[in-house]
């Protein structure tokens, strides 16, 4: 499979992820890995974040648009 983003300037270039949002393939120059934090519900509703995050692979423009106030935090 090749870069979306590479092909958009005609260069092939092999992904090595596929985005998280939109699902394109990317390069390792394209490609993005984000904190996500993990969290678990407890009693009457509690939502606790757990200390070890997972991550999440997103091409730069979903992960601008993700980042946009009030959507996601990126630690």
């Amino acid at each position: 499979m090749q870069c979306y983003e590479c092909s958009q300037v005609g260069v092939a270039r092999e992904a090595i992820g596929i985005c998280h949002h939109c699902s394109a393939a990317l390069c390792s120059e394209h490609a993005f890995a984000i904190p996500d934090p993990i969290t678990t519900q407890h009693l009457i509703a509690r939502t606790v974040t757990l200390p070890k995050k997972a991550r999440i692979i997103l091409c730069e423009t979903c992960k601008t648009a993700l980042e946009q106030p009030h959507y996601l935090k990126t630690a």
